[in-house]
């Protein structure tokens, strides 16, 4: 961004603008049109998401470019009748606006932004300013650029949907005023131990202090006398990003540069006295500090160390001679955090990074530069960093065999390759079904995934050498855990080993899709199959409780439950998280990933929380998070029939408990307990949601509770229920649809059944969850029910999340309940999963052919 000029002023939008936004419409709007346009616009959708109509009919679909250009045209025309219709309204300016800029008709574009912005709803004039700071971007126009991204920072609140915007806006603002901006957004570190983390491998400390506030930086070997052997490498920029974030920090602590201050001198050096990749020695004695290392990343290291062991309160650092490395040299996390992810990759040395960058099928100026900005800034400190290209890959699901899907992923890799950084493709959990090209050209996804991926990657590496791409394929966990994907998980890896270039990465999660556990053997069975060393990305924090969440200072598992010695039998170790609010559980694996001899879960965790959020936040929830532990026995914080039957007084006991903790934590937390965020929202929240729950029981949670006592004892005798092995129950009373009948007597005089009546061309449905996702084996429905009328047996459709997995005769013995058993296919399934039963007799046949239904299980 430094090149950028700006150019142009804001006065067009700085003034109030009288648009058709903000006149007064002259007759009452009509709804139903408008509901109609919609309608229409939904169907002819023009943007950059991989939603729109206009992405799927081109990619997907394969449609003629006729036939693409009509598209846009319905979609203007609609826009604008809506425009006409309800003019006061500012989200059809904002929707026309996004379709002129996906086409590139940038100044009509410009135009209905700038009507738009006038918007009376946050959400519509925050995206209108950004969608114009991207106009004005293209101009040169970094002032109004800037101003323009102040709003959506000023609507958002902190965590709502505009909260991934707002920190956008806040990254571009921040490097548009200091192309530094990011190596101290987050004010790191707020530690005040004085030590280096994560723990280093040899540490001595002494009792006296060498003053820091007044420092001079020098060049330990910048070759210039032309006989230092450290010459041979590269000697340490005073300009370089090693020598610039010491200074940032060292000048926000309080230091003053000058000569004659305390020397600090950083020396690449192949004589350095760590012979270890990433190591490096730091030495602070005798009024000096001297960090040495054989490469630039070992030196990274080592004045991170540096300004972990500084005192800002005495502005000093204590006397210590460090030798450090990382037992794993590839370690890091994955892959959906925010631009300002480097400070916090920096302070836990990690030394590779897959960064879930907004990868729409088209991005926009702005999100083009800062692609572009995060890419520079992790790679000028030699970060291993990779993009994800996961939405335009199987979201919908593309044809790799198509010519246009190919043009659309190379041009992305050209893009990231141009930009200095690796692809990530996710082939993961939703590959199947193949597109029905694909499945006519290649048969099996084994036939043609490696092989796509393999041509992709070696023409941007001709043009590119140091282009890197890594790969996680729909079998990345196993071998424990059985699987119903359309082909064999064996036959599938094999090919990554014959077909995949070796130089690409492969991701496995471990024996499981969540796995707490990865030992010897399991790394063998996925190494001899792919043909190279697995790249873990764990999605097993080893915690194991809170619904697979961390309280946010649950101390971690990595070391009791991994082999000692992974680290030489993978090629990677990355952990897997959606959000800072993961920061223990990845500030503890870095740490046993650096030093596994040394990593005390207990320490890790409270060190890497005193780093992010200063002292005292991790005690405040470790006291606390014993209490909220009793609610773990409700699913994310969602309440169950048993809830019923708790002490109220206990429930707010423990809802106390958890609130008082976070207020403290919010008074004294250094980023506001961003980083720790998972304790209220699925801790204090979820206790609230309990605790009203008994207070206040909702109608469906007492209907449930009455239906399942009158019934669970029929689940358990004709299906085996049994909640503890995680089946669910639904009973027909909380199932939608259909004519409920709680009165029905069971003819062996079991007692009454509660039933739904589905009469010929109606349907019920309901829902369940895999929170296990996907799952390890194909789950089965039992469906329990009979014939209204023996003499006519009902033919019933089941369809998962839109997919009909079954159709055929139920319930065919007269007069009698029977279970109906159905297999439901792994790859229909999604986490919260809707599942319909339909009678599809004709409603013509009066009537007589429609079961009664009285209640589902779903057996793991």
């Amino acid at each position: 961004m430094r090149h950028m000029v700006g150019r142009n002023s804001l006065v067009a939008v700085c003034v109030v603008v009288l648009s058709a936004c903000t006149l007064c419409a002259a007759s009452k709007v009509d709804n139903a049109k408008i509901a109609a346009i919609k309608a229409e616009i939904a169907s002819n959708s023009v943007n950059c998401t991989v939603k729109s109509r206009y992405y799927t009919a081109w990619f997907v679909d394969l449609c003629t470019k006729e036939e693409l250009d009509a598209i846009i045209k319905r979609n203007i025309a609609a826009h604008k009748r809506w425009k006409e219709l309800d003019p006061e309204n500012c989200e059809p300016f904002l929707g026309l606006g996004r379709t002129y800029a996906t086409v590139g008709r940038w100044d009509e574009a410009k135009k209905e932004f700038e009507q738009a912005l006038s918007s009376k709803y946050r959400y519509v004039k925050a995206h209108a300013a950004w969608e114009l700071a991207n106009c004005l971007w293209r101009e040169g126009d970094n002032e109004g650029v800037k101003k323009l991204l102040e709003v959506p920072i000023k609507e958002s609140n902190t965590w709502d949907s505009l909260k991934g915007l707002a920190n956008k806006s806040r990254y571009i603002i921040g490097l548009l005023d200091d192309p530094d901006a990011d190596l101290d957004m987050l004010k790191l570190p707020h530690s005040v131990d004085g030590k280096p983390f994560p723990t280093p491998q040899e540490a001595k400390y002494g009792e006296k202090k060498v003053s820091l506030a007044r420092v001079e930086i020098k060049n330990g070997t910048d070759g210039t006398d032309g006989t230092s052997l450290a010459s041979r490498i590269s000697p340490v920029s005073p300009e370089g990003p090693i020598i610039r974030l010491l200074k940032k920090k060292l000048a926000r602590f309080g230091a003053k540069f000058a000569p004659g201050g305390t020397p600090i001198e950083i020396e690449i050096s192949p004589n350095a006295p760590v012979d270890k990749p990433q190591g490096y020695s730091l030495d602070v004695a005798n009024g000096k500090v001297v960090v040495k290392a054989r490469s630039r990343l070992g030196a990274l290291w080592g004045v991170v160390s540096l300004i972990q062991c500084v005192d800002r309160g005495e502005l000093a650092v204590c006397e210590c001679s460090i030798r450090d490395w990382p037992k794993c040299q590839r370690r890091g996390a994955s892959p959906y955090w925010d631009p300002e992810l480097l400070e916090y990759t920096l302070f836990n040395k990690m030394s590779m990074m897959d960064i879930g960058m907004r990868s729409d099928w088209q991005l926009s100026p702005l999100d083009r530069e800062c692609h572009r900005l995060t890419a520079a800034h992790f790679t000028e400190f030699g970060i291993e960093t990779r993009m994800h290209i996961r939405s335009i890959v199987m979201s919908p699901m593309l044809p790799f065999s198509s010519p246009r899907t190919r043009r659309l992923h190379v041009a992305f890799c050209r893009f990231y390759a141009s930009i200095g950084v690796g692809a990530h493709f996710d082939f993961d959990d939703s590959r199947f079904p193949m597109h029905p090209l694909d499945l006519e050209n290649a048969g099996t996804a084994a036939n043609l995934d490696a092989k796509y991926l393999t041509g992709i990657y070696r023409e941007v590496k001709n043009d590119f050498p140091e282009f890197t791409m890594g790969f996680c394929p729909p079998f990345y966990w196993g071998p424990d855990g059985a699987v119903t994907y359309p082909e064999p998980r064996r036959e599938y890896l094999k090919s990554l080993a014959a077909d995949l270039d070796p130089d690409i990465d492969v991701v496995w999660t471990g024996p499981r899709v969540k796995t707490g556990n990865i030992q010897t053997n399991k790394i063998a069975w996925i190494t001899g199959l792919i043909g190279r060393k697995p790249c873990v990305v764990s999605n097993g924090d080893s915690v194991g409780r809170h619904s697979h969440v961390s309280y946010g200072a649950d101390p971690t598992g990595f070391k009791k439950s991994h082999c000692p010695e992974i680290f030489d039998l993978v090629a990677s170790f990355q952990m897997n998280t959606s959000s800072f609010a993961g920061t223990a559980i990845v500030g503890s694996c870095a740490d046993w990933c650096w030093n596994p001899d040394a990593h005390d879960p207990k320490v890790a965790v409270r060190r890497a929380i005193d780093q992010v959020e200063g002292p005292g936040v991790s005690e405040v929830l470790a006291a606390a998070i014993p209490d909220l532990t009793y609610l773990d026995k409700y699913p994310y914080g969602y309440p169950r029939i048993v809830v019923l039957n708790e002490d109220q007084a206990e429930l707010d006991r423990i809802l106390a408990v958890g609130q008082e903790a976070w207020k403290k934590v919010k008074e004294i937390a250094k980023n506001n307990g961003r980083f720790v965020y998972n304790f209220y929202h699925f801790g204090v929240r979820g206790a609230k949601r309990i605790s009203d729950a008994r207070r206040n029981p909702p109608e469906d949670l007492l209907k449930m509770r009455d239906e399942i006592l009158a019934n669970t004892s029929f689940a358990k005798e004709e299906t085996g229920y049994d909640e503890s092995k995680g089946d669910v129950f639904i009973p027909s009373a909380i199932m939608r649809g259909g004519f409920y009948n709680p009165d029905v007597e069971d003819r062996k005089g079991k007692g009454k059944r509660g039933v739904k009546l589905v009469p010929p061309g109606a349907e019920i449905d309901m829902s369940f969850s895999c929170n296990d996702f996907p799952p390890e084996r194909a789950p089965r429905l039992l469906l329990v029910g009979r014939a209204w009328n023996y003499r006519f047996v009902p033919t019933l459709e089941v369809e998962v999340n839109g997919r009909v997995v079954w159709r055929g005769l139920a319930f065919e013995k007269p007069r009698l309940f029977t279970v109906l058993e159905v297999e439901i296919p792994v790859d229909a399934l999604q986490r919260r999963n809707k599942l319909v039963v339909r009678n599809v007799a004709s409603p013509d046949n009066g009537g007589a052919y429609k079961p009664e239904i009285h209640y589902a299980v779903i057996k793991r």
